[in-house]
């Protein structure tokens, strides 16, 4: 098999600068990969075209080509740009294999590049031509703004203030806004305002922009101007992320990816995250992130007023009462019908790639499903189509008596809870209250209503005490209750977990189980913990290479020596399957 060729698609930009660190970059691309065939090419603006740059590599002899999108975040370009590509590329060369990796993305070695570009502006004073320095400003309280391209897209502005989220965390840095350039909000002078009122007197303002041009020059402009307007806060403008070698080795890491067919969207699902909450006449339009009450009288005042920090402690620590239906989440609408009907579902991806092939299932009203298999099987394609969020090309789906389709997607999502893999992808409100309310409020709910949901579902996963925290200072496991209660408040008939309990540790393992058991909703959960299944889901449906490998009592299934072994299934050392 002939090796894949590896093509770095840029945006492209008019300024010569980008052009260079482009080249940098792919420079150092090919010093990584000795013996690829490496093409680079732009989608704009600049010079070779990407189709030209195809064309070159086909005509090198390369009958295998992954395409490396060298953008952060995967919003318009590669969601629709890069398919478009390839889809062209295809057409022109019929007998050539195109696959396109995923966008660079919330990776440790951007967090790195990032970090190093906001100590190096913190530790060198403010940027020359603007700024004012603070009295006594190498003692003074530090902050980073870090300002990204900016996106109709919610999807890659979320990852931006996910990336500084995870920015502050540890790094010693100081509370790190995220900003945007264009388009989106904060702007710089909001995220700097912001700064100023939290007491930083020293602010780096990073532009989290891979190459030079406009965007990178009016950051450090703005920036600039705001600084000369306030004589109180220092402000540094560091540089770029650029051509880094970290960068370069993170493309390589994107190739051999692609290469290996382990091809995924940042978090599995980031590429149809945008259309999951079921609004999408929204998008781009400020929601109100703030319904419940907020005065000194409100309830999470008297709360914190009459609460001591012992009684707090105790509270997490007492077993939880009345979980699901006992609670207040109350019980679905009596529809007649079952939850799920799968009816012959198929899908393929873009590169040709089948997911699901023939996928027939049905799950009855209360019961909960586990859905196993190994990687690639089809799973999260599977549980993707219960929300809508991949178009269906061939067979039918129906959610509580609803068939799901472009008509019927606010109302099927309004139906069913889908709880992603990291919770992170969630949680982006300043408190766990709010991310909660963000369902209900989504709703049109009035606020004293949704102020009792919200109570209702952090009571039911034990995180009452909470509801005031920050969602970046909750353990995993607690970040992973908060989004389950989000789900929760918008009352979902049908609840899709998708790998809940990947990496807890074993008590919030349990008081997942202990939660997920005492709910009154059908659920589905998918999974690759064994044990989980088996103390969670009395049924189990096998996926492998997008069929239904088999279907029946978790205990039949797992205690299938031969079956397990078939597809990819081992149990956990120790495990033992009870008998039927």
């Amino acid at each position: 098999m002939t090796a894949p060729a590896l093509l770095v698609v840029g945006h492209g930009s008019r300024d010569p600068r980008a052009g260079a660190e482009l080249d940098r970059l792919v420079a150092n691309v090919r010093a990584l990969t000795p013996g690829t065939a490496v093409g680079v090419g732009s989608l704009e603006l600049a010079e070779p075209h990407v189709d030209a740059a195809v064309d070159d590599l086909v005509g090198a002899g390369a009958s295998d080509i992954v395409a490396v999108p060298v953008v952060l975040f995967g919003a318009g370009h590669l969601k629709d740009d890069g398919p478009a590509v390839l889809g062209r590329a295809r057409r022109r060369h019929p007998g050539v294999r195109f696959r396109l990796a995923r966008d660079l993305g919330i990776h440790p070695a951007v967090l790195a590049v990032a970090e190093d570009r906001a100590r190096a502006a913190l530790g060198a004073g403010p940027a020359t031509g603007g700024g004012c320095r603070a009295a006594g400003a190498d003692a003074a309280p530090a902050a980073v703004v870090l300002v990204g391209r900016g996106s109709t897209d919610p999807d890659a502005c979320a990852d931006l203030v996910k990336l500084a989220r995870l920015l502050e965390d540890g790094r010693d840095l100081g509370p790190v806004q995220a900003a945007f350039a264009a388009m989106s909000q904060p702007d710089v002078e909001a995220a700097l305002d912001r700064c100023r009122r939290l007491g930083s007197r020293r602010v780096a303002v990073v532009p989290l922009l891979l190459f030079s041009g406009v965007l990178v020059d009016r950051v450090g402009e703005r920036a600039r101007q705001w600084a000369a307007d306030d004589d109180g806060v220092e402000v540094s403008v560091a540089d770029h992320l650029g051509p880094d070698p970290r960068l370069a080795e993170l493309v390589v890491e994107r190739f051999r990816e692609a290469s290996s067919g382990d091809v995924r969207m940042n978090c599995d699902l980031c590429v149809y995250r945008v259309r999951l909450p079921g609004f999408e006449d929204k998008l781009g339009t400020p929601l109100s992130l703030a319904p419940l009450e907020r005065s000194p009288r409100g309830w999470r005042a008297r709360r914190a007023a009459n609460q001591s920090a012992e009684q707090a402690a105790a509270q997490r620590e007492r077993p939880r009462r009345g979980l699901g239906r006992r609670s207040g989440i109350p019980e679905a609408p009596d529809r007649s019908g079952p939850a799920v009907q799968v009816a012959a579902l198929s899908h393929s991806f873009p590169d040709g790639t089948r997911a699901l092939t023939g996928v027939s299932l049905v799950v009855e009203r209360g019961q909960r499903v586990a859905i196993l298999g190994p990687n690639g099987s089809g799973k999260t394609t599977l549980a993707l189509h219960l929300i809508g969020a991949l178009d269906r090309q061939a067979g039918g789906v129906t959610v509580t008596g609803l068939e799901v389709g472009r008509t019927t997607l606010a109302e099927v999502r309004r139906r069913v809870g889908f709880v992603f893999q990291d919770p992170d992808d969630q949680l982006l409100l300043p408190t766990v209250a709010d991310d909660v309310a963000l369902g209900p409020t989504n709703l049109g709910l009035p606020a004293d209503e949704v102020t009792a949901r919200v109570t209702t579902a952090l009571d039911v996963v034990g995180l009452a005490d909470l509801a005031d925290r920050a969602p970046q200072h909750l353990s995993l496991g607690e970040r992973r209750r908060a989004a389950l209660a989000g789900v929760l408040a918008v009352h979902p008939e049908l609840l899709v977990l998708d790998e809940p309990s990947a990496n807890l540790d074993p008590r919030s393992r349990r008081d997942l189980v202990e939660i997920v058991a005492g709910l009154d909703v059908t659920a589905i959960v998918v999974t690759h913990d064994l044990s989980l299944a088996l103390e969670l889901c009395p049924r189990s449906v096998v996926l492998d290479r997008g069929v239904v490998a088999a279907d029946g009592p978790t205990r039949l299934l797992l205690s299938n020596p031969g079956l397990m072994a078939a597809h990819g299934l081992d149990l956990p050392y120790g495990m033992v399957v009870p008998p039927l």
